[in-house]
């Protein structure tokens, strides 16, 4: 008996193991093992002495505290976790002497618990309405009665059965409550990349989700919808908005800063509905960061006048230039008169550029105060 190490936080698609078709024999060791290991926790003092077996399986808190008790005692299960030999087990995948691996133990006691508790926070309030009926009594006679009426007080055993096949790391039990809050036809759509959602406030994001969108962006995501879940799920509401191809043309552009330019808001795709291919890529990572008013500004220059400008201010303010181009206020303090500088200019480019970057290292300092300024006023 025994419990798994999973790392959880990380971009990797994370799997639950194969399921255990327990027969009787094999539950029943399970058990005895849980229970031996319980007993030994209570005399090393690692849990209370009125936790019993019961409390363990129901109750996610004390069974999330019992494993982080195992895990970081292995020692005190050691002949209890053995192999068929009698040696100790400490490898999520080899099987125990009961023939399960201490990874299928992990998943059996949490969907268990998972099981227990969801169906409570998925139960229907129970009401009770009066009703009417009418009896007729001897043969002419008629009377009125009044009865009361129970309803609801049932769990949803469609969203149990769903979530809890999904059920199988220690670390899914503090989010048992904002899985509830997902509904079937979010679960339809999430189905085992729901386990990229490793956190509560992931999963409520998804769950105020409107299906149909929810949906859309799944389409248009395509292999990516797992990474999206984990990575940032609200860039979902942006992906939804876009065409496959220009969500293609964003996501190679952009890299992974794809995802932090799909959750910005629908005001600034707006801005970017003008952008042709070759104006995305002369912008690039820069669209997950630059404020609508300084793009609008930019706009008013053509394709190559604003990679010269774009390239002379990354070159003068440096990371800065993030700070910078993400104030809306830099649009009419400095951004425009730059801008006005390039418009009428009939250099070559080259020469362009460095009156560019002359321009913008002069004003380097200034546009520094001026940032400064900015973040105490604001």
């Amino acid at each position: 008996m025994g419990f798994v190490q999973s790392e959880c936080r990380v971009m990797t698609a994370i799997t639950v193991p194969p399921p255990v078709d327990l027969a009787v024999e094999t539950k029943k060791g399970i058990i005895d093992g849980v229970k031996k290991t319980i007993t030994l926790f209570h005399g090393a003092g690692l849990l209370d002495k009125d936790i019993g077996y019961a409390q363990v399986i129901h109750d996610p808190n004390i069974l999330y505290d019992f494993i982080q008790a195992y895990k970081a005692n292995p020692g005190l299960a050691a002949k209890i976790a053995v192999d068929k030999n009698g040696k100790p087990v400490q490898e999520e995948d080899k099987p125990l002497v009961c023939g399960v691996t201490l990874a299928q133990v992990q998943q059996l006691l949490v969907k268990t618990c998972a099981r227990y508790v969801l169906d409570d926070l998925t139960r229907e309030e129970e009401k009770i309405t009066t009703a009417t009926r009418t009896v007729t009594r001897f043969l002419f006679f008629k009377t009125t009665q009044t009865y009361e009426v129970k309803t609801g007080g049932k769990a949803d055993e469609r969203k149990v059965r769903e979530l809890t096949r999904h059920m199988a790391f220690d670390w899914q039990l503090p989010l048992l409550a904002a899985y509830a809050r997902l509904s079937s036809a979010h679960l339809m759509e999430l189905e085992s990349d729901i386990l990229a959602l490793t956190t509560a406030e992931q999963i409520l994001t998804v769950a105020g989700m409107d299906h149909a969108m929810l949906k859309k962006a799944k389409q248009t995501a395509g292999e990516d919808f797992g990474q999206v879940l984990a990575y940032r799920p609200e860039a979902l509401n942006g992906i939804a908005q876009w065409s496959k191809d220009m969500y293609s043309l964003y996501r190679t552009t952009l890299g992974d800063k794809a995802f932090d330019f799909f959750a910005r808001d629908k005001d600034f795709f707006m801005v970017c509905a003008s952008l042709d291919k070759p104006l995305v890529q002369t912008y690039g990572d820069v669209l997950y960061y630059i404020a609508a008013p300084n793009l609008e500004e930019l706009q008013r220059l053509n394709i190559d006048k604003t990679d010269i400008l774009l390239s002379a201010m990354k070159f003068a303010f440096g990371e800065r230039v993030v700070d910078v181009l993400s104030r809306p206020d830099f649009a009419k303090s400095i951004l425009r008169k730059l801008v006005d500088s390039l418009i009428h200019l009939n250099q070559e480019k080259n020469q362009l550029a460095v009156s560019a970057e002359l321009t913008c290292k002069a004003i380097a300092p200034q546009v520094i105060r001026w940032l400064s300024k900015s973040k105490t006023e604001g």
